[in-house]
């Protein structure tokens, strides 16, 4: 149940009480229901002056801290009055004890209590110093109240309350249920447990000092339900207070509880994450040392594949490429082996392993008079020691072809012109790979001006039943023709391919139907295609 239900069903006990429950009994003034009921309030005031105060800082409304202040003057204007009972001081006690004091004592504290409602709604500052000059003066009135036998004229006589009194408690009434309403207004859809009971403090005091104007009298009539509302209206909101910091606590548990399991999460997820972290630096440095192995000559070795003249059948060249072993022997993909060395910043030096382990084997693997091609990426074309490596290779009868790999992109297309252009310089031919695959191979092809293009095996593939890939194919061959470039097949996998290429005149062709890749020497020709032609 909310604070607000909670203060409602209270203010409706407290009703049925003052409005039914008879509380005197035998002699009004030494019935025990009248200290009971005023060290109630005064315990009840005390609390809710105090919750008032730490409301002000909890809420952030230091407007709260005048209720407290007049809370106190209203606890103080109780305790006099309590002081006073004949029924404590049956021979007179410390306070004065006549009606007209009581009656000043009683308008002192209500006045008191609306002067902090409004200055609180007008937000004058709320400063030590103004809060302890509000206090100190209705405390210097309750203290006149408690010791001048007619304060402020004559209130209340044994026949009951002056006009004059009446007329000021009417005032009281209508001041206290405006301020009620106000603090309402002003609070308005945002009204917190705090604003709920200030208007509560309000609400019941005005009801008080309406029950208090038609009494006939102290200790007569609708006095004692008087006497009931001024228990009430303390209690009731300074239980809201409890209620609401209860509340609070209840809500700082459930944060601290949810916190902390937030913070013993989090601990698991950085463990978790220090965990991976170690196992990826644990399989980063695996990586890493087995790709230093193959990068130093362990488990690395180069495989050419024959590329053929296709009229002729003789083998005008090979391309170069990587094989790769574990430790134990055992083949690894060579797809994989290039993922994982890049993965790991070591590509570019796994490129250049295989480049420079082409160039010495080329000598005694590749007749002369037939090219070397090198599979090169973008990364590796920057790199001087590409440069070197072909400037101490012998072009005379084993030419270099540069084949632009597409796997990588190009940011910079004027950089790799130079490039390109300083290998030319050093007798290296360029072709653009995997033609027809993509954008990317056609983009190559208009800004590098190669020698060579290389169908993509894409293309090849089924290129004998395809139309389509047939006209792009034929193409390319124009093109080629056009710009004085050579076109070479790749994948070329049965016959009923190799006769539709031919037919297309595409001058060169590799693939399993012609001669796989093999780690021994390169033939001079394709006995089958020499013997057809």
């Amino acid at each position: 149940m909310s604070v607000t239900m909670r203060l409602l069903a209270a203010c409706a006990v407290t009703a049925v009480v003052a409005a039914f429950v008879p509380l005197a009994g035998g002699d009004g003034e030494s019935s025990a229901a009248v200290p009971a009921c005023l060290t109630v309030a005064i315990i009840c005031a005390a609390l809710m002056s105090h919750l008032l105060y730490s409301s002000s800082k909890t809420l952030e409304n230091r407007c709260m801290a005048w209720l407290s202040v007049g809370t106190t003057i209203a606890m103080l204007g109780l305790l006099t009055s309590l002081f006073a009972l004949p029924s404590l001081f049956p021979d007179g006690g410390p306070i004065n004890g006549s009606e007209d004091a009581a009656a000043a004592r009683y308008l002192i504290w209500h006045v008191g209590l609306i002067a902090a409602g409004v200055l609180a709604l007008l937000r004058v500052k709320a400063s030590l110093r103004n809060l302890l000059i509000f206090g100190g003066l209705g405390a210097l009135l309750l203290a006149w109240a408690a010791v001048a036998s007619s304060p402020l004229g004559d209130l209340a006589s044994g026949d009951g309350f002056s006009p004059t009194m009446r007329t000021l408690v009417g005032l009281i009434v209508l001041a206290q249920a405006g301020v009620a309403v106000a603090w309402w207004r002003r609070a308005g859809g945002a009204m917190n447990w705090g604003d709920m009971c200030i208007v509560v403090l309000m609400g019941l005091s005005a009801l008080d000092a309406f029950a208090y104007m038609w009494a006939s009298g102290l200790f007569e009539g609708s006095w004692w339900a008087s006497l009931a509302l001024r228990a009430g209206q303390f209690a009731i909101p300074s239980v809201g207070l409890l209620i609401g910091f209860i509340a609070v606590a209840e809500k700082l548990r459930e944060f601290e509880d949810e916190l902390a399991a937030n913070l013993v999460a989090e601990r698991e997820k950085a463990r978790a994450h220090e965990e991976r972290v170690s196992l990826d630096a644990e399989r980063r440095e695996r990586v890493q040392a087995r790709m230093q192995r193959m990068i130093d000559g362990f488990g690395l070795d180069v495989a050419f594949q024959p590329i053929v003249d296709l009229a002729s059948g003789q083998v005008v060249g090979a391309e170069a490429l990587a094989r790769f072993k574990d430790a134990d022997g055992n083949a690894i993909p060579t797809e994989r082996c290039f993922l994982d060395a890049h993965a790991v910043d070591m590509g570019v030096e796994l490129e250049l392993a295989v480049i420079r382990l082409a160039l010495r084997c080329q000598e005694h693997r590749l007749p002369k008079g037939r090219y070397l091609a090198l599979n090169v990426s973008p990364a590796v074309l920057e790199q001087d020691e590409l440069a070197f490596a072909i400037a101490r290779h012998d072009n005379t009868h084993r030419p270099i072809v540069i084949e632009i790999t597409e796997h990588q992109p190009v940011e910079d297309y004027v950089a790799l012109s130079a490039q390109l252009d300083r290998l030319r310089d050093l007798g290296a031919r360029v072709a653009v790979d995997d033609v027809g695959s993509g954008f990317a191979s056609f983009r190559h092809v208009t800004r590098v001006n190669p020698d060579i293009l290389k169908l993509d095996r894409t293309l090849v593939c089924g290129i004998d039943d395809d139309p389509v890939r047939q006209s792009l194919a034929s193409a390319i061959v124009a093109f080629a023709k056009d710009v004085g470039a050579t076109v070479v097949s790749e994948g070329i996998e049965n016959e009923s391919e190799l006769c539709c290429l031919k037919g297309l005149s595409v001058g060169c062709g590799q693939g399993f139907y012609l001669a796989r890749p093999n780690l021994g020497t390169v033939d001079a020709e394709v006995s089958e295609l020499v013997a057809a032609a």
